[in-house]
């Protein structure tokens, strides 16, 4: 006879002649030498599942490699252990087919900032998977995006580029919305004379706050007579 222990954080499942009997809740069980009964023990905790460089394609055929992290714990160890011949392999092959689809999905931008959405993604497609061997999959990251320096040299560039562009597009915008005011405000002043004369007050004014300005006002008779004595 020997005693077999399942602790806090394990199930036992329980076989007679190979056939299962029955789940063991933590405790200390005892065992005969010929008696035909087995116990094995699983583990429930939280495990950690790490995928390092999982090489896939994005939507334009670009070549990235993907380092994943998954959080799962076994909820029904009787079918984790009948449904599958490994769970942990079970769910190693399930997340690498997620993380293909999901970034399959998307072109190179999107995969680069689209990393919180694919981790969502690849968490309801693994789940949905291990739910039927008796795993919980608690949830999965997307912890880095790799590529090959060159490819990551072009991405940079084609950043840049696009942030320049941007820049362009909103400098044109205001050089337009400004002339667009100009010609507005010309319009006003052209249909309203009194307009005009408080327009060139305004600007009289303010250069006169230099102090290093001399203005000559001229009547407007003196100017006339002015321009018709330089015409003749």
């Amino acid at each position: 006879m020997f005693k077999l222990i399942v602790r806090e954080y394990e199930r036992g499942v329980e076989y007679r002649w190979g056939r299962y009997q029955r789940m063991l809740e933590p405790g200390v069980y005892f065992l005969w030498p010929f008696s035909g009964r087995e116990i094995v023990r699983v583990d429930t905790r939280r495990q950690t599942l790490q995928i390092r460089g999982q090489e896939t394609q994005t939507a334009d055929r670009m070549p990235v490699g993907l380092n994943l992290l998954v959080w799962y714990r076994v909820t029904d160890p009787a079918a984790a252990l009948h449904e599958v011949a490994s769970y942990a392999d079970a769910i190693h092959q399930a997340v690498q087919l997620a993380a293909r689809e999901a970034v399959g999905e998307r072109d190179l931008a999107d995969v680069v900032a689209a990393r919180d959405a694919m981790a969502t993604e690849i968490t309801g497609a693994t789940r949905a998977i291990a739910v039927e061997f008796g795993v919980e999959v608690l949830a999965a990251f997307v912890k880095d995006i790799t590529m090959d320096y060159d490819l990551q040299s072009a991405y940079r560039e084609k950043l840049v580029a696009d942030q320049r562009g941007q820049a362009d597009l909103v400098a044109a915008r205001h050089e337009v919305a400004a002339a667009r005011a100009r010609a507005n405000a010309a319009k006003l002043t052209a249909e309203t004379p009194q307009m005009l004369a408080a327009r060139q007050l305004d600007v009289l004014e303010k250069a006169a706050t230099s102090g290093m300005n001399r203005f000559v006002i001229v009547a407007p008779e003196i100017a006339d007579r002015l321009k018709l004595d330089v015409e003749a």
